[in-house]
């Protein structure tokens, strides 16, 4: 298996790297047996707990997934879609007729983790801006939606209502950037405590997560974001035409 070698990044990035892209050229297939951690080191010349970490991170990715006392093989890719509908959670639910109350969670600047980091092209020391906003409709809590950006992306954006304003006209409007297109893909989401209660703490503990990445018309990635969504009242549906849409229901009460 070819390396990729980079004096720039972490050993660990580098067999995440190296794994990813032997899966995305199909040099690695679904169900491929992969090399055990030991193999891993000595191919690396690097420690288990480097090798573990960068395994780690491709099992929480879904790239790959364990079988005690059988080693790691290489999971089916996750549902993906790619589309040229920029996704707006107020827009759809008041296409519904339904009002949506928004409540500003928290915004603040961070430190971006290799994720976020390597979705938005960021290298140190950039920082990237945090949002994460609560949907409310009908009294009740419907969605949990974080979003990343870069720090540099807008002078003004974290001093803007973002209660009542949503962030692709702010982008628009505020930071002079035209939204060109999502990609957007589907999860089984693992949900903490904290997450569970500012949804509700819902009856049936049903979620989705819909992740994506906004682009904009220089086809440069601009946001990265994660709406976690009570699967008890929402259901996402795709259209002939491959649009995402999303789906108010009361059906489980």
């Amino acid at each position: 298996m070819d390396h990729v070698e980079n004096s720039y990044i972490t050993k660990h990035r580098q067999i995440i790297e190296t794994l990813t892209a032997a899966m995305q050229e199909e040099r690695l297939k679904p169900y491929d047996l992969l090399p055990s951690e030991k193999e891993l080191c000595d191919q690396w010349q690097t420690s288990r707990s480097t090798v573990r970490k960068a395994m780690d991170q491709l099992a929480d990715r879904g790239k790959i997934f364990r079988v005690p006392g059988k080693g790691s093989f290489v999971a089916f890719p996750k549902i993906s879609h790619q589309t040229s509908q920029i996704l707006s959670f107020s827009e759809k639910m008041k296409a519904q007729g339904l009002e949506v109350e928004t409540k500003l969670i928290l915004k603040e600047i961070i430190d971006p983790g290799e994720e976020i980091a390597a979705t938005l092209n960021l290298t140190k020391p950039a920082r990237a801006l945090k949002i994460q906003r609560l949907r409310i409709v009908k009294g009740e809590p419907m969605a949990l939606q974080t979003a990343f950006m870069p720090a540099n992306i807008c002078k003004n954006l974290m001093q803007e209502d973002l209660e009542t304003k949503s962030l692709n006209r702010l982008f628009e409007e505020q930071c002079n950037i035209r939204l060109s297109r999502s990609d957007v893909w589907i999860e089984a989401p693992i949900v903490s405590k904290k997450e569970k209660l500012l949804l509700g703490n819902p009856r049936v503990p049903l979620f989705l997560a819909v992740v994506g990445v906004t682009f904009d018309e220089n086809d440069t990635p601009v946001r990265f974001s994660r709406g976690l969504l009570r699967g008890d009242r929402i259901r996402l549906k795709i259209s002939d035409s491959g649009v995402f849409e999303l789906d108010y229901s009361t059906l489980l009460g």
